[in-house]
């Protein structure tokens, strides 16, 4: 039981994750390395943010919040390093290609015109690779045995009233859920201000903006242990709305569009609008299939004798 638990708990936790790896990622090489590349650039951040935490419990102990202000910064600090490399290669890959012909790397050759769906897809590696390390410790002490926090209660002689007991796994798979996609939405801010700030005063509002969120949302998480877990997921939840809105209209859209998208999505999950269409189109190539072919007839041209003389 504690396997199936786990196994249900990671397809969960990662099926936004998979269904955007699916529609912008999966068809793509280009795309693909870079993926991966936003995920080494999250450990390389991880790696930093402990040294730091590490050096600081040597010199104050039962810090929490100024370590993890640390490991936000150097977060950031990575994805702004990522942006830089991007554009170095797109520079070079600018100079090696010949005017007039296509470019060997164009996902990466065209980060001028595709930094949004770039930004998306190195958001989305950073974000599966912070959700795995966030999840499977816990979701690892899931498959068993025994019942987590039970030794700690028959040791102390009672339960932690703060403790979320059978709902644990749940507020697991949200968490991840929400890192991930809180991920693609901060790449997208940063990567937006790192791409204007040289030519547009105030393009620092969406660096910006992504900081305070981060924090904001990192610091609520703290809370959980408080047992706080409904009230801070539903504050999490809409400031990740008010992040996909605010990336929406970075590029390009409006608060009214992303609105009707919202609804439209609703309006089709409801009614099954994918499964329909999948129906649908093999319907239709059922029919194709099934049309039988119109028979060659056999055209007799005039004849006519010729005689040789």
């Amino acid at each position: 039981m504690g396997y199936l638990l786990t196994t249900c708990c990671y397809i969960a936790a990662f099926s936004p994750s998979v269904a955007l790896f699916y529609t912008f990622i999966a068809h793509d090489p280009v795309r693909i390395i870079l993926f991966f590349l936003g995920a080494f650039f999250w450990l390389v951040s991880l790696l930093f943010s402990s040294l730091a935490w590490f050096g600081w419990s040597q010199i104050v102990s039962n810090s929490f919040l100024t370590p993890l202000a640390v490991c936000i910064v150097a977060q950031e600090i990575s994805r702004v390093g990522y942006f830089m490399l991007l554009k170095k290669a797109q520079r070079g890959l600018n100079k090696i290609t010949e005017q007039g012909q296509v470019s060997v790397a164009p996902g990466v050759s065209d980060l001028h015109n595709a930094r949004h769906m770039l930004a998306l897809v190195c958001g989305l590696g950073m974000g599966v690779i912070a959700a795995l390390f966030y999840t499977m410790n816990a979701f690892a002490a899931f498959s068993g045995p025994g019942t987590i926090g039970l030794p700690e209660a028959l040791q102390k002689g009672y339960l932690d009233p703060n403790r979320a007991g059978k709902f644990l796994p749940l507020y697991y798979v949200l968490s991840a859920q929400l890192l991930t996609l809180f991920n693609v939405t901060w790449t997208i801010m940063v990567w937006d201000t790192c791409h204007k700030i040289s030519r547009i005063p105030s393009a620092f509002v969406p660096g910006v903006a992504a900081f305070v969120s981060h924090l904001l949302v990192s610091y609520l998480s703290a809370l959980n242990s408080r047992g706080f877990y409904v009230p801070v997921f539903s504050v999490q939840f809409l400031i990740l709305l008010i992040c996909i809105a605010y990336c929406n209209v970075i590029m390009g859209g409006t608060i009214h569009s992303f609105v009707n998208a919202i609804g439209q999505s609703f309006v089709d999950a409801a009614t099954l609008k994918h499964l329909r269409t999948v129906l649908e189109e093999r319907r239709r190539r059922t029919q194709q299939q099934s049309v039988p072919d119109e028979p060659l007839t056999e055209r007799a041209g005039p004849s006519s004798s010729t005689e040789m003389t």
